[in-house]
């Protein structure tokens, strides 16, 4: 390829990366309120919860931080997509979202599962954010509080 077609074809990238940038997706962060959180319907020490919130709140809280890579496109539709995903999936800010309580029990009893052989938080998020990865300990203590959940699936006992 001659010069010249180098050239040209870089412009036309360096302008459709231009172009990209005004197609935004829509990041937010609702509201969260109190009585619809993990911790109004569930007992969960704060070790486990303050891991969980450090590794997991970006996508499955309403208090996502939104770096600056998230507001360059096409990154910025990725990342927007995995935040409403994991959100929907499961969103420690607006736990009543579950429903009636099985699914909400069933998302508890197999977090245990996920960081462990799933790989939560993903491989691609704990290579750009280090301070996500859990710790030996910290999955730990995330375990040994949804265990009982596993012998109990109705919920925790005396618990709504």
């Amino acid at each position: 390829m001659n010069r010249a077609r180098v050239k040209k074809v870089l412009i036309a990238l360096i302008f459709f990366l231009i172009v990209i940038q005004i197609f935004q997706p829509g990041r937010s962060n609702p509201p969260a309120t109190p009585s619809r959180s993990l911790r109004a319907h569930v007992p969960i020490p704060e070790d486990a919860y303050s891991a969980m919130i450090r590794s997991c709140g970006d996508c499955h809280s309403n208090e996502t931080r939104w770096p600056w890579y998230s507001h360059v496109a096409p990154i910025s539709w990725v990342i927007t997509d995995d935040v409403n995903q994991g959100r929907r999936h499961m969103n420690f800010d607006d736990w009543e979202a579950l429903g009636d309580g099985k699914l909400a029990n069933d998302r508890l009893v197999n977090i245990c599962d996920e960081i462990k052989h799933t790989g939560m938080p993903p491989f691609s998020y704990r290579l750009v954010h280090r301070q996500s990865r859990l710790t030996q300990e910290e999955s730990a203590a995330i375990c040994a509080w949804s265990h009982p959940l596993r012998a109990n699936p109705s919920g925790f006992p005396g618990h709504p």
